[in-house]
């Protein structure tokens, strides 16, 4: 266990603090990536964040101390985190490492810990859906806090593989499902909630990205995407029957995204219930006005009828939206979806994290959680497949994966201590540069603000020998928040870049900016 103290003037770069919103680096060191939150609702200020591949963060908000750690199970650890807080108790759900079992085989169930006590770590560890020969997957959590029938009862689904990877027409995908039971502490038997199966090629014919809410009632519903469509079921006798799948909304050119310069992207669907307005949300993303924006789908019926599609991102560019996750204040009847947003960078290469919100008179507004552009690392590194946001007494907290320009990643929180007084918004700050490498070689590319002159500098080393690499860009033309590529760099397996140097002159506002990069 690591102990580290997160104070705003001792580390250099990793605390942005405007008006209401904080961002901080949590962890930049083993490339973690997917991560997910989840607030103590303990009264304790406590904050909870877990990520690829078991590394657990605990987060006192009161004083900005971070506590990092590496969750344990004796049914293994491998992934697809989710966090959840149910009632009195912290949930973790992830991909099992079944012991003495190879890679691929020892994906052979859906393991839930209830975390008693994060430090020392104790716990209790549920195995869900063991089905031999079949590979489970992509699980999350809901609960149901509240209903007199089933209260305390939590819920998960997931995606069950005959066998990963397959295109044999004769292996399929199916959503499962699996009840935990507070009376009697133990999982129902699992069972397929889908009446339709998809492919095992874990595209968009496969059936992925099952989430789960509960209404005030303690009704269940259920979302996932595949084959074109987002499908929607209900149970009303806590997860032991459902109902007949109906498809709700078309995903034009479906959930699986192939955007540029990251390994892989998707819109899969979550969606939220609002107990005391008795209405639900869905939201996800797609391809329908030929690049990729965010959706949503509201019923104020409990899922009877659903609104016309709703387009949450509204920026007036044809960039790219991605990763939408999404939260419900049930105090404002507030819908918040936040997702990675390119509305600044026309090659798709540097995003901010957005909030989209929708209100319960239909009004739609956007505001910018992130004061910097990041820059992708391209298809080269593996950058997960969600972010994550949680809401709890008007907090709001983000986790996200970012990217730090030497081929590693980190884990971004963003908090608003009180949402209900707004967020600060405002454009991303650009003249920011990116190294994308999609193949051997990386291209350089900056997002400026205006027209400039700008000088860069890139050092690297190799086997102790280092180089410098230089490249000048002038533009005098009119755009503005645009990409400019500046060139291209082979940096050879045994080399890293250490070090990056630049001097941009703003030619419209007559500013310099410099700025020195010194990477790990």
């Amino acid at each position: 266990m690591r102990l580290f103290t997160v104070i705003a003037y001792l580390i250099t770069c990793s605390i942005n603090v405007f008006p209401q919103i904080t961002e901080v680096i949590i962890d930049d060191t083993g490339n973690p990536n997917e991560p997910s939150v989840c607030f103590s609702e303990n009264g304790d200020s406590l904050l909870y964040v877990a990520a690829n591949i078991t590394n657990f963060y605990t987060i006192n908000t009161s004083n900005g101390i971070i506590r990092k750690q590496k969750a344990s199970s004796p049914l293994g650890v491998y992934g697809d985190p989710v966090l959840h807080w149910a009632k009195s108790s912290l949930y973790y759900t992830h991909l099992s490492k079944t012991p003495k079992k190879d890679y691929g085989d020892w994906f052979d169930r859906i393991v839930v810990q209830r975390i008693d006590s994060a430090h020392p770590w104790k716990e209790k560890s549920y195995s869900l859906g063991y089905n031999k020969g079949k590979m489970q997957d992509k699980p999350w959590l809901s609960s149901d806090d509240w209903s007199v029938k089933y209260q305390n009862n939590i819920y998960v689904t997931w995606t069950e593989f005959d066998k990963y990877g397959s295109s044999d027409p004769t292996d399929h995908s199916r959503i499962r499902f699996a009840a935990l039971n507070s009376k009697n502490d133990s999982f129902s038997q699992a069972i397929t909630i889908s009446d339709t199966v998809g492919n095992c090629e874990d595209g968009d014919n496969t059936l992925e990205g099952a989430t789960t809410a509960v209404d005030a009632s303690g009704n269940l519903y259920a979302v996932w995407a595949g084959l074109g469509n987002i499908y929607f079921d209900q149970s009303n006798d806590g997860g032991k029957t459902w109902g007949q799948d109906r498809i709700v909304a078309l995903q034009v050119k479906g959930w699986d995204m192939d955007m540029p310069n990251i390994m892989r992207a998707n819109g899969m669907p979550f969606l939220v219930a609002d107990k005391i307005r008795e209405s639900l949300y869905i939201c996800w993303a797609d391809e329908r006005n030929g690049n990729a924006d965010i959706w949503l789908l509201a019923s104020k019926d409990l899922g009877k009828t659903w609104s016309e599609p709703i387009l949450l991102n509204l920026d007036k560019t044809n960039t790219h939206q991605y990763f939408p996750n999404m939260a419900v204040d049930e105090h404002t009847g507030d819908v918040h979806v936040a997702y990675y947003d390119f509305k600044t960078s026309p090659t798709n290469t540097f995003y901010t994290i957005s909030l989209a919100t929708y209100t319960t008179d239909g009004k739609v507004t956007n505001a910018q959680l992130t004061p910097f552009v990041t820059a992708l690392p391209g298809k080269k590194v593996f950058y997960g497949d969600y972010l994550d946001l949680a809401l709890y007494n008007d907090q709001l907290a983000v986790a996200y994966t970012a990217y730090d320009l030497s081929q590693k990643t980190e884990i971004k929180l963003v908090t608003e201590a009180t949402i209900s007084n707004g967020i600060f918004s405002k454009l991303a700050i650009n003249n920011t540069v990116a190294i994308v490498r999609n193949s051997d070689t990386a291209q350089i590319i900056l997002n400026v603000e205006h027209p400039h002159k700008t000088k860069m500098v890139i050092h690297v080393e190799k086997n102790g020998k280092k180089s410098k690499h230089s490249y000048k860009a002038l533009y005098r033309g009119s755009n503005t928040s645009w990409d400019h590529i500046l060139g291209v760099i082979n940096i050879e397996p045994e080399a890293h870049i250490y070090r990056i140097k630049y001097r941009i002159r703003d030619l419209a506002v007559r500013n310099v900016y410099r700025r020195k990069i010194q990477l790990n």
